[in-house]
């Protein structure tokens, strides 16, 4: 088992960090799935050897069954944290309440997140201020919901960027409370932007896994400990790995001259219509 440990000289009395330099921090090689789909967990895990953590309490929305590309159940399970798990779809909220009932560290809720309410639920259900860890996967609205979060201040946040637009492209979906990724490109927003967004939070990016989507920010108190020499977005991008071609069309619908398939041209609920904008200046 790992152990979630503080580097012994890192926030020491009078310790300077910003000018005693550090080795760069390999977090590609600390990929690694325990229950994670594109091995967050070892990054994860090594984050938090160089960051000690505070309350170990974590949170994540969507968090599926909390059990299939979980991030939060290899820390609950395997290193004792406390979590809070939203997850919208009912079925998959009831099974992730089952997941998690030997753990009373850990409460799980089905909710549908968004601005309006994200600071809401953190607070009715004991969210700690300054938590350890946000996961933020939502597939659609992830950039307008982190925008809102003011008076939690995680040491480390994981969000999906949308690597259909890489750097220096700004891109954030319109919002609407009843954005969902329909399986196109159609979410989120670039790293670009992203970067923009967190660079006003307080926010350094250090890392995008290899795979998949998410990318991986900390306070900017803690950016020196990772010894990382160019975080911006052009150094960090990776674009997406070559797929098998019946799923590279898929995810690319309407991208680069394709054009969107009659079904997939707006969002679309019952009685309701979405249609599907890109916002390029912010």
């Amino acid at each position: 088992m790992v152990v979630l440990a503080g580097l012994a000289c890192a926030g020491a009395p009078g310790f300077a960090e910003e000018e005693t330099p550090v080795a760069p921090v390999d977090l590609r090689a600390a990929e690694r799935s325990v229950f994670s789909q594109f091995g967050e967990d070892g990054v994860i895990e090594k984050i938090f050897e160089i960051i000690e953590p505070g309350p170990k309490f974590a949170v994540e929305f969507g968090a599926h069954d909390g059990v299939t590309n979980s991030n939060m159940r290899n820390l609950v399970v395997n290193h004792g944290w406390s979590s809070f798990q939203i997850e919208g779809d009912p079925k998959r909220a009831a099974a992730l309440a089952k997941a998690y009932e030997d753990y009373p560290g850990t409460k799980t809720l089905q909710a549908w997140v968004w601005p309006g309410n994200i600071e809401i639920l953190f607070e009715e259900n004991g969210v700690p201020k300054d938590l350890d860890l946000l996961v933020i996967d939502i597939d659609s609205n992830d950039y307008y919901v982190w925008r809102a979060i003011r008076d939690y201040r995680p040491k480390v946040v994981m969000i999906e960027t949308n690597r259909h637009f890489p750097p220096p492209q700004l891109m954030v979906i319109d919002f609407h409370p009843m954005n969902y990724w329909d399986g196109t490109y159609y979410t989120g927003a670039s790293l670009q932007s992203m970067y923009n967004l967190a660079k006003k939070k307080g926010y350094e990016l250090i890392y995008q896994l290899r795979v998949g989507p998410n990318t991986v920010w900390v306070d900017k108190k803690y950016y020196s400990r990772f010894g990382i020499k160019d975080n911006s977005p052009e150094a960090i991008y990776k674009p997406y790995p070559k797929l098998k071609k019946e799923h590279r069309e898929k995810i690319t619908w309407g991208r680069n001259g394709v054009p969107w398939p009659e079904n997939k041209q707006y969002l679309t609920w019952e009685d309701l219509k979405i249609e599907k904008k890109f916002l390029f200046d912010r």
